[in-house]
């Protein structure tokens, strides 16, 4: 750039230098005349001998000699050199910041990376320990409700051993009296003891909602009528005091299974007409009235 400013300006005073040498060599000389008189000489003048007009030969302009085109200077290899080493300079420069940008953005990259990385570690943790506590509620559940089990059975097994000692004293008191109930033909008869002895219509009381609650089917036409005996323990209020224990079976486990199911459902049983529900009943269950 230096050598081409240089070059433009040598051309820019060699134009004028010619413009102003061509514009001087054109213009005409100017010729002035004058006439001397003597105040003192009294003689007439002779009259002035025309001279001849004296045409002036144009000029002949030179032409301009040829412009002189300064050659080219020469690159400096200094120049070249030193523009070469900023090129270099510029372009490692430009590829620092370029690494530095993206080590920049792998750093707040990883950092994001990191706490996702962390958020999920804290919602499994969250998650496990949930789990946890559900397992440890479960297994506590299970455990107040084993506990529960295991101490209704033992209730119940005390219940039961109460029960016992009650029939055991009850029976000791009957001194094996066994009071029947029942019109002493085909029909079903539970026999009770406490104060239920000799009570028929108890006896049918119990039998009929026992049977409403039977859903036997029996296809045996042949002239056998299959019995069963339960020996059921009644609280004050009719229902069941513990289990229901069969006595006898009739040889057909479904009909055996349907009365029992029929004495479970048949809860609460009816007073007598004393007003009262028989502690203890043998009931007497015949398929065929």
């Amino acid at each position: 750039m230096p050598a081409i400013a240089l070059a433009l300006l040598m051309h820019a005073l060699l134009f004028t230098f010619l413009w102003f040498g061509v514009q001087w060599q054109n213009q005409e000389s100017t010729a002035v005349e004058a006439e001397v008189w003597d105040m003192q000489t009294r003689e007439v003048a002779p009259k002035p001998v025309p001279q001849e007009e004296v045409i002036p030969e144009p000029v002949k302009v030179q032409p301009p000699p040829p412009a002189v085109i300064p050659d080219e200077p020469k690159a400096d290899p200094e120049i070249a050199l030193e523009q070469e080493r900023k090129r270099k300079l510029a372009e490692k420069k430009k590829e620092e910041e370029k690494l530095k940008l993206e080590r920049e953005q792998a750093r707040v990259q990883a950092e994001r990376d990191d706490e996702l990385r962390k958020q999920k570690e804290k919602e499994k943790e969250k998650l496990k320990l949930a789990e946890d506590k559900k397992k440890a509620d479960k297994l506590a559940a299970e455990d107040a409700d084993k506990k529960k089990q295991d101490e209704l059975k033992k209730k119940q097994a005390s219940d039961q051993v109460a029960r016992d000692k009650v029939f055991a004293e009850n029976m000791r008191r009957l001194n094996g009296q066994a009071a029947t109930t029942g019109s002493g033909g085909n029909g079903d008869a539970p026999r009770s003891t406490g104060n239920n002895r000799g009570d028929p219509s108890y006896a049918a009381k119990v039998i009929a909602k026992i049977r409403s609650n039977s859903s036997y089917n029996s296809s045996d036409n042949s002239g056998n009528n299959p019995t069963v005996e339960y020996r059921i323990d009644l609280l004050p209020d009719g229902t069941l005091r513990g289990a229901i224990r069969k006595l006898k079976s009739s040889g057909l486990p479904g009909f055996d299974e349907a009365v029992e199911r029929a004495i479970d459902k048949s809860q609460p049983f009816p007073k007598n007409n004393s007003g009262v529900v028989p502690d203890s009943m043998i009931v007497v269950y015949k398929l065929k009235e």
